[in-house]
């Protein structure tokens, strides 16, 4: 940890990154797989563990920049060391010498990005719904919902501020959380079929059984992982080029086989939506980069997993009659069979036709993507009206009863107070909201009491208002809005590097400087073993973490906020901000370059 970040006018050294390279192995392995009490207090215990791991990192975070501030880091002599190692005099000038002209070089404000702006937002919003409660206490805790109340929001906060300013991705990262993944969608697999290895479903009632599954206990839940480790895992073998990704593809095709599995059973047609709706964006991220044969790929990857799953289900007792909603489309195996030879079909042509397929990219490819993915979706919507499947028949019955809890709680937020509609209710304040205007209405229609929206956005709406609301949508947009940019625009600038260092390898014979076109910036090179140990800076990073993103983004919309799975919308938010603003310092975008 001795070696320097050489990031100009960071002045932070492997420590920080250390720190978060730890914290970031214990979320990816550690935290998916962590049971108390079976599934009887999962809900308190994943958040105990969340908060304890945070509390330390924090300590240990505050503790490595205070030695940072005081100038452990800064040069004896004026100003500090840059990239190279030299001086820079003129930022020492400019903020001065002392403690402040170092906290100052600390805060950097010239790095602020507008996700920054919005993540600000969101948690002052969470803050002054907290003085709109009338439970204060709850309100905090969030012990009235599902433990996302002040308490958690402030922890994500922190968890941002830090993984934004210091977070550098290493390869092995990646790898642990796509294996322990993997390892999660095949406990939920091996329960469906019988087998609970792990002795999780114990003393639970037959009834419910199949509604608590894998390490995340409640099926919506471990559906929202699903949604965010299928696409990263797609997003990964999409963007990584290069002999250094061998690993990275490896694993990502096992967490997308047993991933794509594991949504099957899950019987949560929210994890298609989520799932759906990442692989359109990486769809059309492959076409504008001529990655289609790398989607193909992943695509054949899934069908395999659908028919893997086809058949075992049909090798089991029950068959497949515990199969739900969008998951019984398995049942008919010989529809599974034609689908899976069409695909192979269609792969192998854009194997064949490999070089066309790289030459298919740019604006024309993009529009031709963006095109067929509207004519898609517009063909399901047509189908599901024409066919009366009722996806769009907004009853109270609609979406397990999601129609029920959505009707009643915009009835509530229309009865809201001016201030109330602007600032919120207050954190996890639905099941206040419920018992007090609808506790009948709930018992005799639906039989349970609702402590949350089911929408993450009419979540937030009701408890923390527009503002909350606003901050939240626009914290998701301009993060996915920051992470295109940095795609597009590092892949652009290495493209036009690598040609000017293909001259220059004929001079000078330095053919390894130029190995991968799609790398953002400086990745270890070697073997994929070795190259393990670097840093992942580099496109299928970015990819990743914006697929991930857009997988939960689309989920939410008919699932709840909890503290099991919702932690990692913001870790990879924070991410996002790490990587995007390590870019904009490395090309000199808005700020000191």
């Amino acid at each position: 940890m001795g070696r320097k970040d050489n990031i100009a006018g960071d002045g932070r050294r492997e420590l920080q990154n250390g720190i978060t390279t730890l914290f970031l192995i214990y979320m990816g392995a550690a935290y998916p797989l962590i049971i108390h009490d079976k599934y009887f207090d999962i809900t308190v215990t994943k958040y105990r563990a969340f908060y304890i791991a945070l509390c330390i990192y924090a300590v240990l975070m505050v503790l490595a920049v205070l030695v940072d501030v005081l100038g452990r880091n800064v040069s004896t002599g004026h100003g500090q060391r840059s990239s190279g190692g030299n001086v820079d005099v003129s930022e020492g000038a400019a903020h001065g010498n002392g403690f402040i002209g170092r906290l100052r070089r600390f805060m950097d404000l010239h790095k602020i990005m507008a996700m920054d702006i919005f993540m600000t937002g969101f948690v002052l919003a969470n803050v002054l719904a907290f003085f709109m409660s009338g439970n204060k206490a709850a309100a905090y805790t969030g012990e009235e919902g599902r433990r996302c109340g002040l308490q958690f929001v402030l922890l994500a906060f922190f968890l941002y501020v830090c993984m934004a300013r210091y977070c550098r991705i290493r390869r092995y990262v990646a790898v642990i959380f796509m294996l322990a993944g993997s390892f999660v969608g095949v406990v939920g697999i091996c329960q469906f079929m019988g087998y609970d290895f792990l002795g999780l479903r114990e003393g639970l009632m037959q009834s419910i059984r199949n509604v608590y599954i894998s390490t995340f206990g409640n099926i919506d839940i471990f559906a929202s992982f699903l949604c965010v480790l299928v696409p990263a895992a797609a997003g990964a073998y999409i963007s990584s080029a290069g002999k250094e990704s061998i690993v990275i593809r490896i694993t990502a095709v096992i967490a997308v086989l047993t991933g794509t599995g594991a949504v099957i059973i899950s019987n949560a047609n929210l994890a298609y939506a989520g799932v759906g709706g990442a692989m359109i964006a990486a769809w059309i991220w492959a076409s504008y980069r001529g990655r289609i044969r790398e989607f193909a790929d992943v695509c054949l990857v899934m069908t395999c997993g659908v028919l893997a799953i086809s058949i075992m289900l049909g090798q089991t007792d029950s068959g497949y009659s515990e199969l739900d909603g969008l998951s019984c489309f398995v049942s008919d195996r010989r529809m599974v069979w034609i689908v899976s030879a069409v695909v192979l079909i269609v792969w192998a042509a854009i194997r064949l036709a490999s070089k066309w397929t790289v030459k298919f990219r740019g604006k024309a490819a993009l529009a031709v993507s963006v095109g067929v993915s509207l004519a898609g979706i517009v063909t399901v919507v047509i189908y599901s009206v024409h066919n009366h499947m009722g996806i769009f028949s907004f009853e109270d019955s609609w979406g397990n009863y999601r129609g029920f809890v959505w009707r009643r709680l915009m009835e509530a937020y229309r009865d809201f107070s001016v201030p109330q509609r602007l600032f919120g209710y207050g954190n996890e304040s639905v099941k206040a909201i419920m018992t007090d205007r609808y506790y009948d209405d709930m018992m005799n229609t639906v039989g349970v009491i609702y402590d949350n929206a089911h929408n993450e956005y009419l979540q937030y709406l009701i408890t923390t208002g527009i503002f909350g609301a606003v901050s939240y949508v626009g914290l998701l947009v301009t993060t996915v809005a920051a992470l295109v940019r940095t795609a597009v625009s590092g892949a652009v600038m290495n493209e036009n590097e690598s040609m000017s260092s293909r001259s220059a390898e004929k001079r000078s014979k330095e053919k390894m400087a130029s190995r991968d076109s799609r790398t953002i910036r400086g990745s270890k090179t070697g073997t994929g073993w070795e190259c393990l140990l670097g840093y992942a800076e580099d496109e299928g990073s970015v990819i990743a973490v914006l697929l991930g993103i857009t997988g939960y983004a689309v989920q939410a919309f008919v699932n709840l906020n909890q503290s099991l799975t919702t932690p990692y919308i913001f870790l990879f938010i924070a991410m996002a901000g790490g990587l995007c603003r390590r870019y904009r310092c490395r090309s000199g975008i808005g700020g000191r370059k």
